[in-house]
Formats: structure tokens, sequence, C-alpha cells
């Protein structure tokens, strides 16, 4: 595994206290994730609320700003709700919140995410009392809406940590914590469809890293052998 450490700056950082399997957990996307049957257009508030019981196959990615084609036969790719509840059997976690959070992730602009958009969202997670946040993402720009939701989550003084696919750009954004799969390619955040361990073991890499990291501003880069022989 491999740690590449960023600049302290811009870097808000909540240490994570207690043990995992005493915490509840919050999952954030920014793919666009929303329940089937409703009408695609972007919200007002900018996000989706996601209630924490919902069936994986009452959700779905109605738009094409990035290939996931394989999310649409599992949308734990990008939105692992059900690996979570497996973590939550395996006594890793104690739960999830009532609600996740869904983020329009295609606003052109960042300015109205930090001010109006992200602090809505850290309200919600903190009313949640939610132990953590866990937080995927899609296409590139997806990835810039997630940090900059992540680092006012942060600073909210709730810890969070970020699965990304594009580490260049989540380096120079200085998150304050991530997980890089290395290989993995943009809609496969926790893993291709149906591959249920793989998909479970990076959603608890990920949360590992809340325990296991006590500064900010680190991606921690990880290999996975058996992506490369199961990715589609």
């Amino acid at each position: 595994m491999k740690r590449v450490k960023q600049q302290r700056w811009d870097s808000p950082f909540t240490r994570f206290l207690g043990d995992l399997p005493l915490k509840k957990i919050m999952l954030i996307s920014t793919a666009g994730v929303m329940q089937k049957g409703q009408p695609f257009e972007e919200p007002k508030s900018g996000f989706w609320l996601i209630p924490g019981n919902i069936r994986a196959e009452d959700l779905c990615v109605p738009h094409r700003y990035f290939d996931h084609s394989n999310i649409d036969g599992d949308i734990n790719c990008i939105f692992p709700i059900d690996r979570l509840r497996e973590l939550i059997s395996a006594g890793r976690i104690k739960g999830v919140t009532d609600e996740h959070v869904s983020v329009y992730g295609y606003h052109l602009i960042q300015a109205r995410i930090k001010r109006v958009v992200a602090p809505q969202i850290a309200e919600i997670a903190e009313a949640s009392q939610s132990g953590a946040v866990l937080i995927t993402a899609g296409g590139l720009f997806c990835h810039r809406i997630a940090i900059t939701v992540q680092k006012v989550v942060e600073e909210r003084g709730i810890p969070t940590v970020l699965i990304t696919q594009f580490p260049r750009v989540t380096r120079l954004s200085k998150p304050p914590r991530a997980l890089y799969p290395v290989g993995f390619k943009p809609g496969h955040a926790v893993g291709p469809p149906h591959q249920t361990e793989l998909q479970r073991q990076v959603v608890l890499d990920a949360l590992c890293l809340l325990t296991e990291l006590d500064e900010p501003g680190l991606v921690v880069e990880k290999q996975y052998p058996e992506y490369s022989i199961s990715k589609s």
C-alpha cells in the first residue's frame, strides 16, 4: 500500500475517535444516483436524499455524463449500499444513517457547491449523527465536486474518506483522506459489477483509513490484483 502525502494547507481534518463497529456510516456520492421513477432533473437543492433502507435495485444513474453501462446492472459499483449492510452483519460497522446523499455532480458553478450545497449536506450529516462519511464519485468533474463536499463536511467535525479514480486531480485538490484503488476505471468506484467480495474489501479498506491515518492530505494507493482479471 503506497501513501502519497500532500501539503497540509487546504486540507481540513477531523480525527476519527472510537471504533468503527460503534459508528454509523453515511454514504455520499456525486455520481448522480437517484431513485427509479423520479423525473431526471437537477434538484433545486443540488442533491437527493436516499433512504438508508432502500433496495439497491430501486436506484439508478439516469444521465450519460460518464460511461456507466456496467453500473446499470449493479448500482453497488458506485453506491455500495449493500456492501455497507454486509459490513453491519459482519460487525465491522454499527449501521448506516437513516438517509444517504446523492449529489447532482455536474454543477458548473463550483462556488455554489462550496457556499450553498455542501454546507446543507454537512448539516444533514451532522443531524444524522453519522460517525463518518464514505464518499464516491463518477467522472472527473464529479470528483472535483466530491472533494469540495468532503472538505466542508470535514470542517463540520465529521471524519470523511473519499474513494477516487482520478488520483492526480485528487492530490491537487488536497482531500482530508482518500483511497485510490489503482487502475479502477470511472464508474467502478469500489469494483466491477457483481464482484461482491472485491467491492466489500475496497469499502472496508477505505473505512479503515479513518482509523489508520492521523494527518490530512494523504492519498493511499492500493493494488487489487483481482480487479485486473475481473473488470469489464
